[in-house]
């Protein structure tokens, strides 16, 4: 048989609890009952509980968090806790009283002045006409997770600058690159062919075997010119530096569907819409690695590519027809072709969403804004 205890063991056992949690708990009662309702001017009610809402009970766990002992926090009022930030004091107060409860993070101060993160939840006490007689909370100290979770944010965010400046470091090194093959390469060799031919039309009729080596050495520089076109197009294609983005994704979709044999079917709708540099460069390379997944990965026989502009966002989605691909595939960070892209589109201030139906194609989208600031 199971009995209850006394009301005294029970008490008991709280004080227990209380005394030895590892949580930081207190409580903090107001001098005075505190109405707070929709009628109430607000703003003077939490000036009233900031002066008058003292520390009446506390463990050492508390008392340990802000480098002090239970007596040197007992009377202390939300004003003295939160004199660093009052405005912030008193719109965590203000938040508390209006749910009843609140779960939170806060930054504080320590005795020493030293600077703290504290994880708390918080419930209003209220008497039996529903005033607000105080609060009942309990804290922890996560300083060194919040140390730690900063740290983490700012070498994410470092990498990723990172990142786009090498971007536009090797876009800019390509292009230099391929302005070099195309008028240096390609002019020396334009010139040592015309040079040839001038050449070969010295060469007398009698000599038919030396003319046809001519012939044979012009159809190899021939050659060698459409190489150095092509290589030159690959890394930087001209058309996007003199005719703009649009013009260089219809130029793209139209050579992959060239080269693979894949249907490409182009839907533009951004004509006449002004953008930046280094966002036609990724809206760019994006495609292109798109379409280059399409052709490794895919095994489709249909690609359809949409371009708009709505708002001051450019909107880009490739579709096909493929395999698709797996959903563990989509979500893994060794994917990382796809991580390319989604970083491609981060540092543009763009999101990419790739959806994949295994046998039924893979559809990405892209949303870049164009007058700066970023998608969420």
């Amino acid at each position: 048989m199971v009995t209850n205890g006394s009301s005294a063991e029970n008490d008991q056992l709280l004080e227990l609890l209380f005394a030895r949690s590892l949580d930081g708990c207190f409580f903090m009662m107001l001098d005075a009952p505190l109405e707070w309702h929709p009628g109430v001017n607000k703003p003077a009610a939490i000036d009233y509980a900031f002066g008058h809402q003292r520390m009446t009970k506390l463990n050492d766990t508390v008392a340990t968090q802000f480098g002090t002992t239970r007596e040197g926090m007992l009377g202390k009022t939300p004003a003295d806790l939160f004199g660093h930030d009052l405005a912030a004091g008193k719109e965590i107060w203000t938040r508390l009283f209006d749910a009843g409860r609140l779960h939170t993070e806060t930054h504080e101060r320590r005795f020493d002045g030293s600077t703290m993160r504290i994880e708390g939840d918080y419930t209003c006490i209220y008497d039996s006409q529903g005033r607000i007689t105080g609060i009942f909370g309990v804290q922890r100290d996560v300083t060194e997770q919040h140390r730690a979770r900063e740290t983490m944010r700012r070498s994410r965010t470092e990498l990723r600058n990172l990142t786009a400046r090498l971007q536009v470091i090797r876009e800019e090194e390509r292009r230099r690159i391929a302005r070099e093959i195309h008028d240096e390469l390609g002019q020396a060799l334009t010139g040592l062919k015309l040079d040839l031919s001038w050449l070969g039309g010295q060469i007398p009729k009698t000599g038919p075997d030396l003319a046809g080596e001519v012939k044979s050495i012009l159809g190899r520089i021939d050659a060698t010119i459409d190489s150095v076109r092509r290589i030159a197009t690959e890394l930087r294609p001209s058309v996007l530096d003199q005719l703009g983005l649009p013009a260089a994704l219809e130029w793209q979709v139209e050579e992959f569907g060239r080269r693979t044999g894949i249907r490409a079917d182009l839907d533009l709708k951004a004509d006449g819409v002004a953008i930046p540099d280094h966002i036609a460069s990724n809206v760019f390379r994006i495609l292109q690695e798109a379409l280059t997944n399409v052709t490794r990965h895919a095994e489709a026989s249909q690609v359809g590519v949409k371009v708009s502009e709505r708002f001051g966002v450019m909107t880009m989605e490739v579709t096909d027809n493929g395999k698709g691909i797996p959903a563990a595939a989509l979500e893994s960070s060794l994917s990382v072709g796809l991580i390319g892209l989604r970083e491609r589109a981060f540092v543009c201030g763009g999101k990419i969403d790739i959806s994949s139906t295994p046998g039924a194609g893979t559809r990405l989208v892209l949303r870049v804004p164009l007058q700066g600031g970023s998608i969420a």
